[in-house]
């Protein structure tokens, strides 16, 4: 956004104050469609020395003059110190005959009834000190709602990261774009309701390739998964065969929600591989359109070394696979030998998680080698923990970079790895990240994630393409959360199983909805 901004000004030669009033127009028809009547309300606009601050004093203006606002301006800094289009602002300000506040001359009587948070945008790096950290104190303190301009004083926009004093907004009005700081935790916590304001940037830059970070959105899915509909030949060939390999002795629940998801997914085959012992115990409980096949098991009941070749021969006929949930044994010498060999040598398209993952962590290299001898598509599909384990570091550390986690992950693997949590992260090798805004805490359940294996089983086993098979799945995921926690009434108690019963109405609500815009 900074190098647009920069484009905008220097190579199209819109001048910075034209985009600094565009953005004031933007703000303002948001502040009049959510807090009307406008008419002698007390709104306070607390303004920085930056382009930020030259933004809450041309909001200021046009909420006076066109609305009748009764404003007061809060400068945070003195108005020698304001330069360039800001001072400008100011000193239309001044003309207008606003009332202007300075800190040796502060607003008293309370802020109003609605604080526009104008102090600091994109540009903050470490946390916030002294009179600008007394004053988002002052304005989290209050009753009041808070609107900010561009992102939350306080926030990192690159990061989400909030090292300090920072504002809580209950609504962000981000100009052009929205930054990547405002989609992830704890940013999206602090941003409220994001609303992107078009302030007139050239199109070919809001297109640009350059730009590889984005929210996965319902007309991406219904671009990705185009509809089944009526009068085209149709077969369940065509909508590809998914193989699933876990389970383990005492963990029999995990696979069959894997393989279950894949058929509520849409593909047209589903055959769930697991050890001999838990054939029985799995058969009584899975569903019936869910193929089984029993392998040679280790003495634990784990996937065993031994059965490797035939677990190949039963990939090879699927068009994708997915590997870990329920397996066990990372303990186990024989298990960890089947993960590697499976991985290495799987010749259909992958998603490995849970154990699957754990196994490859323990390898002297993180697995990185084993799975960089693959020629399909794989996905990886880690929680923090395990995503921990994979770059060697610890589940706090990849906490506190999700984006970092992710995007090194996926250089490392040389493949599409998907971090799984609250705004869950999908990189892949070239530099592409999708972040999906659906799901809810209701999802914090065991069994979610062995959901998410299946979906992204059966996307690929559809062939879709192993980036978009990801976020796709993601979005699917959370979506079908989203679903089954309004079709339960709340957030607790909220079953894996419940989340499966949703995916076919996650999928038809985003082609459904696209195709009626």
């Amino acid at each position: 956004m900074r190098e647009m901004d920069r484009v905008t000004i220097e190579e199209y030669g819109v001048p910075g104050i034209v985009l600094m009033e565009n953005a004031a127009l933007r703000i303002v028809e948001v502040v009049a469609a959510r807090f009307a009547p406008l008419q002698g309300k007390r709104i306070t606009v607390i303004c920085g020395k930056g382009n930020n601050g030259g933004d809450g004093l041309a909001i200021a203006r046009h909420l006076a003059t066109r609305y009748g606002a009764n404003v007061m301006i809060q400068l945070a800094s003195a108005p020698t110190e304001y330069q360039g289009d800001a001072a400008a602002n100011y000193r239309m300000a001044q003309a207008f005959g606003l009332a202007l506040f300075t800190s040796d001359s502060p607003i008293t009587g309370g802020w109003g009834e609605l604080i526009i948070d104008a102090l600091l945008g994109t540009g903050l790096q470490g946390s916030v000190t002294g009179p600008y950290a007394e004053m988002i104190e002052s304005m989290n303190r209050s009753s009041v709602p808070i609107l900010s301009v561009d992102v939350p004083s306080g926030l990192n926009s690159d990061t989400g990261r909030v090292d300090g004093p920072c504002i809580r907004a209950a609504v962000t009005v981000t100009l052009a774009l929205p930054k990547f700081g405002l989609m992830v935790f704890p940013g999206a916590e602090y941003a409220g309701e994001v609303v992107a304001g078009d302030i007139g940037m050239p199109h070919p830059l809001l297109g640009s390739d350059e730009i590889q970070a984005g929210v996965t959105e319902t007309s991406d899915i219904a671009r990705w998964l185009p509809a089944r509909v009526n009068g085209r030949d149709s077969n369940k060939g065509q909508f590809g065969h998914a193989m699933v390999f876990g389970g383990s002795a005492g963990f029999v629940g995990a696979p069959i929600l894997t393989a279950e998801a894949a058929a509520r997914t849409g593909a047209g085959l589903v055959t769930l591989a697991i050890p001999e012992g838990i054939r029985n115990a799995v058969l009584a409980r899975v569903s019936p359109v869910v193929m089984t096949r029993g392998l040679t098991q280790t003495a634990a009941g784990t996937f065993s070394a031994h059965s490797v070749e035939e677990a190949l021969a039963l990939a090879g006929r699927g068009t994708a696979a997915a590997l870990g949930p329920g397996l066990g044994g990372t303990d186990d010498d024989d298990t960890r030998a089947f993960v590697r060999e499976f991985v290495a040598r799987c010749s259909v398209p992958l998603v490995i998680d849970a154990d699957a993952l754990n196994c490859l962590a323990l390898e002297s290299d993180r697995g990185v080698s084993t799975i960089r001898k693959r020629s399909a598509v794989t996905v990886l599909t880690p929680h923090p923990g395990e995503m921990g384990r994979l770059l060697g570091t610890d589940t706090k550390a990849v906490q506190a970079d999700r984006r970092g986690a992710v995007e090194s992950a996926a250089r490392a693997y040389g493949c599409v790895v998907l971090l799984k949590g609250a705004r869950t992260l999908t990189a892949d090798a070239s530099g592409r990240l999708a972040v999906n805004t659906t799901s809810n805490p209701g999802m914090a359940t065991g069994g979610a994630g062995d959901v998410l294996t299946g979906i992204i089983a059966a996307l690929l086993a559809g062939k879709l393409e192993g980036w978009e098979t990801a976020a796709a799945g993601a979005f699917l995921h959370g979506l079908a959360g989203d679903l089954a926690l309004t079709a339960q009434g709340g957030a607790a108690g909220l079953l894996a199983s419940d989340i499966i019963r949703e995916i076919p109405r996650s999928i038809a609500h985003c082609q459904t909805e696209t195709s009626s815009l």
